[in-house]
């Protein structure tokens, strides 16, 4: 496991933004049955942990040679990480609604974007990509240039690899699914046994209640 990956896998830990249970697994607002719960907006709370996870952000953007001219980020949840990394490195930065207002100026998009803007989004979690994907299109379709997403964690979903694809954009992300089972694993907090079942879960989150006789 990269070095970085480990140490934002403990700091996400340490502040409980994530957990694991594969005994007494999480309940998804969607129906789906998970063994992962993940709360990231909680970093907000952290200010310590939160240095050090807009510290990668901010590294990872330079070590991919982004050169973005403005930081997005979606309603609500990630626009804290945008104004983090968009500050930290003198940026303009955007935010996108999911839908337009009804009063005002009725804008969806919020702040000012050039056409032909190179845009980088932050994400604090990814898990299929429906909600920053909508945002990227509505970016494009405002004259910006999507150039990728990275985001503090993700599932790595076959459905997420799937979307992203079909919207053409590429995505990084400091800290996965795996990272966390794997540190876990090495504390002695995880069983071998509870670190493949919850792979399944990766593999095939929609079924994977019910296969383990949770349903």
């Amino acid at each position: 496991m990269p070095k970085k990956n480990k140490s934002i896998a403990e700091i996400l830990l340490s502040i409980r933004a994530v957990s694991i249970n594969v005994e007494a697994p999480y309940h998804y607002r969607s129906g789906i049955i998970s063994p992962i719960y993940c709360d990231n907006r909680l970093i907000i709370s952290y200010p310590t942990e939160r240095r050090q996870i807009v510290a990668g952000m901010v590294a990872l953007i330079g070590e991919l040679d982004l050169k973005p001219d403005v930081i997005a980020g979606t309603a609500t949840a990630a626009i804290p990480f945008a104004a983090w990394v968009a500050d930290r490195i003198a940026l303009p930065m955007i935010y996108v609604r999911s839908g337009q207002k009804g009063y005002g100026k009725e804008r969806q998009i919020e702040g000012d974007m050039a056409r032909g803007a190179r845009v980088v989004f932050t994400e604090d979690l990814i898990t299929t990509g429906g909600g920053v994907l909508g945002a990227v299109e509505d970016v494009r379709r405002s004259g910006g240039e999507v150039v990728g997403i990275v985001s503090v964690f993700e599932y790595g979903l076959p459905a997420a690899d799937e979307a992203f694809r079909e919207h053409n954009v590429p995505r990084w992300s400091l800290c996965d699914f795996v990272a966390i089972l794997d540190v876990m694993n090495a504390r002695g907090e995880l069983s071998k046994e509870h670190r493949e079942a919850a792979l399944k879960w990766k593999a095939d989150p929609k079924n994977w209640g019910r296969e383990m006789g949770f349903e």
